[in-house]
């Protein structure tokens, strides 16, 4: 059960459907939430209970601590089903048609479906050797499927970083018309260098979202610099999106023409 590094990278970088489960909240980020509260709870339950029955090795301490055991396994992976429909919900949230990243969503979904089904399986534990036989078949399937959470969490701003490009295009289109005709040359030399740099920042985009190899996935996701190499291409872009409205609102302020 050693997953809190798991969750802690996934609250760090956050801050960053119909089920065979019954789901807690109506919304993903509600019941990631009240998911993950949960496992956190049965999870210092259960290093209790696991001590006082390596303390004191009773039958009655031994049905406690199997117990709990089961009840932090169903909390542990309900909390990571619900960690990928929030991924999910947050992506499907910026409305964007992206196919570099459509894989990931269809990942993050499939790795849903494969939290909640081991959760339903864990109930069927009653014995030791039945807790044994399922951890171990779980150490087996469960990598691939934790690694698919690091690409989610990189596909989200992604997204983010599209919506932005489309409502920039979108705003540079309006103001277009309402700009002097025919423009000062100065102003015409402006106007195309922000279409140009729209092209420059779509292909930096671009280049970082075709760069997430799912076909590797556990190999790259354990790396260290996962992320780091990642965020360094966000804050460059964003900066540079940043930039370009700034522009944008200057030639807004200056050049508009007055509506009569």
């Amino acid at each position: 059960m050693k997953c809190h590094l798991f969750f802690a990278i996934a609250v760090v970088f956050l801050v960053i459907a119909a089920t065979t489960t019954p789901l807690a909240w109506a919304d993903a980020k509600s019941d990631y939430d009240y998911q993950y509260g949960q496992y956190r709870t049965g999870y210092s339950e259960f290093v209790i209970l696991k001590q006082d029955y390596l303390n004191t090795p009773s039958l009655d301490n031994q049905q406690k601590a199997m117990l709990s055991a089961k009840q932090t396994i169903l909390a542990r992976d309900l909390a990571k089903a619900s960690l990928h429909w929030y991924l999910m919900d947050l992506i499907t949230g910026y409305q964007v048609d992206y196919g570099p990243i459509k894989p990931i969503s269809t990942s993050l979904n499939i790795a849903r479906e494969y939290f909640l089904a081991q959760a339903q399986k864990s109930q069927s534990i009653i014995t030791q050797g039945d807790l044994k036989k399922f951890t171990q078949s779980y150490l087996n399937t469960v990598p691939a499927n934790d690694s698919i959470v690091k690409f989610g969490i990189v596909a989200n701003k992604i997204a983010a970083l599209v919506r932005i490009q489309v409502d920039s295009k979108t705003a540079l289109e309006t103001l277009i018309p309402k700009l002097p005709s025919p423009m000062p040359t100065v102003l015409s030399a402006r106007v195309q260098e922000l279409q140009e740099s729209t092209k420059v920042i779509d292909r930096k985009i671009d280049l970082l979202a075709n760069n997430l190899n799912l076909s590797d996935a556990v190999a790259e996701s354990v790396t260290e610099i996962f992320f780091m190499a990642r965020v360094e291409k966000l804050i460059e872009i964003r900066a540079l999106q940043l930039d370009w409205i700034n522009r944008l609102i200057d030639i807004d302020i200056n050049y508009v023409q007055p509506q009569i």
